[in-house]
């Protein structure tokens, strides 16, 4: 795990994504489920993904998570059904990487977040990753790369 935490600002990008709330012990099957359903879509639509996917964290308590995961896009796509436009949100953004499996994640967001106390930052009610390394070709979770991203309240 890399704990090197920095402010970056970032620009708003485009993506299209599917939303749902989440039990929290739900959330690794029902994304996977959801990136899946993604993945089709753009596949057969030949909608070019211009990065790689995220999950933005619009809320969470001890029970459920609403998560949107998606792909980047170039702006004006559409989508379909459930599949819909959004957009990741710029401006100032705590930006660190956790390398390793995702159940250690947790771990991460405590040293963000006790970065961001000491360095006098407040963070807003929302969040997302980037995910660097593709699961299905990197086999080994220690190797996995995670972005994460924390805007600024």
């Amino acid at each position: 795990m890399s704990h090197d935490f920095e402010v970056q600002e970032l620009q708003p990008q485009s993506g299209l994504s599917i939303r749902e709330t989440v039990a929290n012990a739900e959330i690794p099957a029902k994304m996977a489920e959801m990136f899946a359903e993604l993945g089709r879509y753009i596949g057969m639509n030949a909608v070019p993904a211009i990065g790689p996917p995220f999950a933005y964290y619009h809320s969470w308590n001890e029970k459920e998570t609403v998560v949107e995961v998606g792909f980047p896009v170039a702006p004006g796509e559409k989508g379909e059904g459930r599949i819909r436009p959004m957009t990741l949100p710029g401006g100032k953004v705590v930006v660190g990487l956790h390398i390793g499996p995702y159940d250690k994640l947790v771990e991460s967001y405590q040293a963000m977040t006790a970065w961001m106390k000491s360095q006098g930052h407040v963070p807003a009610g929302f969040m997302w990753e980037v995910y660097l390394s593709d699961p299905m070709i990197e086999k080994d979770p220690s190797k996995l790369m995670t972005q994460m991203c924390w805007p600024l309240a």
